[in-house]
């Protein structure tokens, strides 16, 4: 009888434990799944805010950086990015597999972090743009982080200054391998929105061509020779040259050799890859006012090019050059 008793005692306990159980799941997963929701909203929120001063948007960045980098995170680095960038950029992915193919940045120490910035007015607006540094370390090993975007926007709307912030996180990506004299070891490409790899250098040295940023010298340190037309024909296709309309393809070669001071990089310069072929698109500022320039590549050169006054992207067909003549005097 005693034994019996026992038995059943076993047997409710066992029920009654076994009752608990899904009550317990359940509730394990519910606050899982709640946590879940939270990170993603605060994700979210995260990408719509704003920074008073370029010090909040270096410290923000900074920390998102140290711990994308220390948990080998390639999401948590994608996230960083403003929407326009992900949306716009063909090669985000390839950027990411180069990073964290690089090294275990594990075990790798982020520190120094500076920055400095400059605003761009056009229209009604003003932008500040913030460029950022930081050096990560591992006993003799270090390599430099360059990292930037936008910490501010502002823009009249109905005649009252309102802030807009939806667009706002990095912009660029970069890092690069440091010497002994804790100096680049290879030239630095940070232009084009999104993250720099090996694959990009090409795009990367042609716009800055086309924009002449660079001006009086080349990427490696040696001089420009006045863009000579054996140095233009380098960097254009022989499709384009041969049937570009000779007034829009002079206009086009002008604005190439004019190097002016007042053309600049002003917002994102993008990198697509639109039905097999590739588009670099700059907004930048010629003459005061804003011009959309769009390249369309072919085998790595220049086989399409137009400058639009209008802010929307004007897709430039192959072998044609529009919207030069008559603005390059």
């Amino acid at each position: 009888m005693r034994h019996l008793k026992s038995t059943l005692l076993r047997i409710v306990t066992a029920l009654l434990i076994l009752s608990f159980i899904p009550v317990t799941g359940c509730s394990k997963f519910e606050e899982y799944k709640e946590n879940l929701a939270s990170r993603s909203a605060q994700r979210k929120a995260d990408r719509k805010r704003s920074f008073s001063d370029m010090h909040e948007f270096r410290d923000y960045y900074f920390k998102g950086i140290k711990n994308a980098l220390r948990y080998n995170d390639k999401n948590a680095l994608k996230e960083l990015f403003c929407g326009t960038v992900l949306e716009n950029t063909y090669d985000i992915d390839e950027g990411l597999k180069y990073v964290f193919g690089l090294e275990d940045w594990s075990e790798f120490t982020l520190s120094n972090a500076n920055c400095s910035s400059r605003k761009e007015y056009g229209g009604e607006g003003h932008w500040e743009y913030v460029s950022c540094t930081a050096v990560l370390s591992k006993d003799n090993e270090k390599y430099k982080v360059f990292y930037s975007g936008y910490s501010t926007y502002e823009w009249k709307v109905d005649g009252k200054k309102r802030t807009v912030s939806e667009n706002l996180g990095l912009a660029t990506f970069c890092i690069a391998k440091l010497d002994f004299k804790g100096s680049p070891a290879e030239p630095v490409f940070d232009t084009i929105s999104g993250i720099y790899h090996p694959g990009r250098e090409k795009f990367e040295k042609l716009v800055l061509t086309v924009l002449n940023t660079y001006n009086p010298k080349n990427i490696d340190g040696s001089y420009i020779d006045n863009m000579t037309d054996n140095a233009l024909a380098s960097i254009m296709t022989e499709g384009l040259r041969s049937n570009a309309d000779k007034d829009e393809l002079d206009a086009f070669i002008k604005f190439i050799r004019l190097g002016s001071m007042s053309k600049k990089h002003k917002f994102f310069l993008f990198l697509r890859k639109q039905d097999g072929s590739v588009t670099l698109t700059a907004t930048i500022r010629f003459e005061l006012n804003d011009h959309c320039l769009t390249l369309l590549l072919k085998d790595d050169k220049i086989d399409g090019a137009s400058f639009s006054e209008n802010s929307n992207e004007e897709k430039p067909q192959s072998e044609k050059i529009t919207g030069f003549a008559g603005i390059i005097e």
